[in-house]
This record gives structure tokens, C-alpha cells and sequence, in this order.
């Protein structure tokens, strides 16, 4: 009779036994959490960075297709497409080339981490 109850208690877990496995389940499900919560973030910067772009993009098609150059020096304006605000940075400056112009632009949302630069060149009359 000892044998068979001695049996009974082998074939089970303990309680101890079940708390390091909900333990371990627990640390495993809290990284997949963590690991999602940075890829949600992660995505939200691309789609920033990749609408900085578009609006880069469409400025530099205005000052390409603009008849007048833009004058030398760095300025700033505001900007408003895809239903957020823009900042571009916009920097002319001359090159060794006197009919070129170097143009750099850097477009940032005012609220939000994405960003995007972009350099062209264009005639300089």
C-alpha cells in the first residue's frame, strides 16, 4: 500500500514546479509584449520618415520648376501635407560650377521623431 501511494505523488507536479513554469511563461509572454510595442513605435517613425521624404520631395520639385532661383543662404518654413506640419530647413549655397546651385533641404514634423534630407542641384538662373 506505501508503494502505491508513494506512486500517486511521483506522478504529479508540485507546486513549486508549476510557479518556475508560470514564472518562465511569464518573462517569455513580457518580452513578446515589449517586442511588439517596439515594432508598433518603430513603424510609426517610418511612416514619419517616409512622408518627410514626399514633402522633401515636393519642395525640391518647386524649386526645380520654379523660373527664378532661390536666393543663397539657409532659411526655414513651415509647410502643411498629408494633414500634419512640416518644418524644411533649406540651405543654397553656390558650386565651382557658376550655373549651378547646390540646394540641401531637411524636413522635419514639427511633433515626431522621422526625418529626411535631400540635395539637388538646379540651374542658378
Amino acid at each position: 500500500m506505501d508503494r502505491d501511494c508513494a506512486k500517486g505523488r511521483e506522478s504529479g507536479f508540485t507546486l513549486l514546479e508549476m510557479l518556475v513554469a508560470l514564472s518562465v511563461i511569464s518573462i517569455a509572454a513580457l518580452a513578446l509584449i515589449r517586442l511588439d510595442a517596439y515594432a508598433v513605435r518603430t513603424a510609426g517613425d517610418l511612416d514619419e520618415s517616409t512622408m518627410a521624404g514626399i514633402v522633401a520631395q515636393n519642395r525640391a520639385v518647386e524649386l526645380w520648376t520654379d523660373p527664378a532661383p532661390p536666393t543663397i543662404g539657409n532659411s526655414a518654413v513651415g509647410v502643411a501635407n498629408a494633414g500634419r506640419n512640416w518644418r524644411v530647413e533649406q540651405r543654397v549655397a553656390k558650386t565651382a560650377d557658376d550655373a549651378l546651385l547646390r540646394i540641401d533641404l531637411l524636413v522635419r514634423p514639427e511633433s515626431g521623431r522621422g526625418q529626411a534630407a535631400l540635395t539637388i542641384i538646379r540651374p542658378s538662373r
